[in-house]
């Protein structure tokens, strides 16, 4: 058995102690055998009585201990790290929300909240003042090594970036836009008649998946992903989709060093496992550059971007960055709610006639419907907002952090040190705020008087305030010409496999499985 040798501890302690006390000493350590394992056990009992006692703190002494909640995550961490690896965090917090009510303690400092009014006092809509980003969740430290994006940076840097960027999400660039979004709309198209005709059931989540990419590449980069093209998901995207499923992951192996420590000492052993991480990253910056110094009068976002760029606007390396978060953020959350649109039309063809029957009398022919006739139709409008409250394509909660001072929302006093946010998903399937929350009912946003009180303001897909989506007026554009063009060529109906579609897991974004679809063309006229 390994000892430990404390006979230099001793001798450095001896002018500090008295004779007496030091042959006292000797011989209590004469009498132990202490091992390494014994070493281990007291500091494992040690750490577990730290656990026990701040447990106990958690629970009955926190400030937070008088909100609602489970006492098990009131006193420790865990529940929530698990069911983020788990993928079951907004299936467990709306149960939780049904049960305790619109506020709810999710762990011992992150409070999730349903009332509409919690997107004012958190994220500063209207009146309110907004709580500063989480910068544990978003790196939005002053001391972050990379540079800063859209997302990622701290508020007068955003400012900043934003005040740039407004440009390129005007009105007039989103109509100059709109030739090149029908292009792959076109595509689209062509590609689904093909296997129309052949009769193939066909996943049309990875058709509008490509479609969506294509549009933000040709955007950002100035030329697409050649997704449709190929029918294939790019590397870069493929590997965008595994990534995302490790956050989880990787936040856990930040809260606990010791579980990601082989994951760490893999990337040492392994250099190839960061060399390909850093290839994904270097693609936008590669594919930025590009762009940026390709002599063009062609109307995309780096257009507007380096055309109202100057001193005080974004550095190269802003762009750089800002362009990879472009991509993600307004391709795969659109082609989200679109794989949900389509889902809940098939399975409620009452809805999905309505749309046909509103698409058939605004419409003669499919050249007619551009982005500015399309935002007057009401039906399809309803079905898209419903399907937004039923299926949010971000509906985990959007933290942010008392790192400034204590704050109140919705009347309840969070001390500093504290998250809060608002869960999309469970605030727009709460029994609080929704007349059958869990029915598909585009009526509810036509006037229909069954739902008179529903809360609909709780609503918010593209969040609130300073830092909301800069691309959400585009993203609606997008959204309604897809599918009102796909409901205009085809008829759809689901296949059996794929008839409980949206019962799936979220890591971050939902984690889509394919919706089979079989497709038949329709005939005008």
């Amino acid at each position: 058995m390994l000892r430990l040798d404390l006979g230099r501890g001793l001798r450095a302690l001896s002018s500090d102690f008295s004779g007496t006390q030091i042959t006292h000493v000797k011989d209590i350590m004469a009498r132990q055998d202490f091992s390494l394992l014994q070493v281990a056990l007291y500091i494992g009992g040690a750490y577990l009585a730290f656990s026990a006692c701040r447990a106990v703190y958690n629970v009955y002494l926190h400030p937070l201990a008088k909100i609602p909640g489970p006492k098990l995550r009131a006193a420790f961490y865990f529940p929530h790290n698990l069911e983020l690896v788990a993928g079951d965090i907004v299936h467990n917090w709306h149960k939780l929300h049904e049960q305790y009510g619109e506020v709810v303690r999710v762990s011992p400092s992150w409070i999730s909240f349903t009332n509409p009014d919690a997107w004012r006092d958190i994220y500063g809509y209207g009146n309110g003042k907004p709580i500063p980003k989480d910068p544990l969740v978003y790196n939005t430290a002053e001391n972050r090594t990379r540079p800063a994006n859209i997302l990622s940076s701290n508020d007068a840097d955003h400012a900043r970036i934003r005040r740039c960027m407004n440009h390129a999400f005007s009105d007039q660039a989103l109509r100059s836009q709109e030739p090149i979004i029908g292009s792959y709309i076109t595509l689209l198209i062509s590609k689904l008649q093909a296997m129309a005709r052949d009769g193939t059931p066909v996943d049309i989540m990875r058709y509008v998946n490509y479609t969506t990419f294509d549009i933000l590449g040709d955007l950002c980069f100035g030329e697409s992903f050649n997704a449709l093209e190929s029918e294939e998901y790019s590397e870069w995207m493929a590997n965008l989709f595994k990534g995302i499923k490790l956050v989880p992951f990787v936040r856990l192996f930040k809260q606990y060093p010791i579980i990601g420590l082989p994951f760490w000492i893999l990337t040492k052993i392994f250099p190839q496992i960061l060399a390909a991480r850093t290839k994904h990253d270097n693609y936008t910056v590669e594919k930025t550059a590009k762009r940026i110094e390709k002599n063009t009068d062609r109307k995309d976002f780096m257009s507007y971007i380096l055309k109202h760029n100057d001193e005080k606007g974004m550095t190269r390396d802003e762009i750089m960055r800002t362009s990879g978060v472009l991509i993600v953020a307004g391709s795969e959350t659109s082609a989200t709610l679109l794989s949900g649109a389509i889902y809940y039309l098939l399975s409620n063809p009452t809805w999905l006639e309505k749309v046909r029957e509103e698409l058939d009398g605004a419409f003669k022919t499919e050249s007619d419907m551009t982005f500015a006739p399309l935002g007057q139709l009401k039906v399809l409008n309803a079905v898209l907002t419903e399907t937004f409250r039923m299926y949010p394509p971000v509906p985990v909660i959007l933290p942010r952090a008392t790192v400034k001072g204590d704050a109140i929302v919705c009347g309840t006093f969070i001390p500093k040190g504290c998250t809060v946010g608002v869960t999309s998903y469970a605030a727009s399937r709460s029994s609080h705020n929704f007349r059958h929350p869990d029915i598909f009912a585009p009526q509810r946003h036509l006037g229909d008087p069954e739902f008179s009180d529903d809360k609909r303001t709780v609503i918010q897909p593209f969040s609130v305030g300073p830092r909301n989506c800069i691309g959400q007026t585009m993203a609606w554009l997008e959204l309604r010409a897809i599918l009102a063009k796909l409901l205009w060529h085809f008829d759809m109906e689901l296949v059996d496999k794929s008839q409980k579609w949206d019962q799936h897991k979220v890591f971050v974004l939902w984690d889509k499985p394919a919706l089979m679809v079989r497709l038949k063309m329709r005939k005008h006229g």
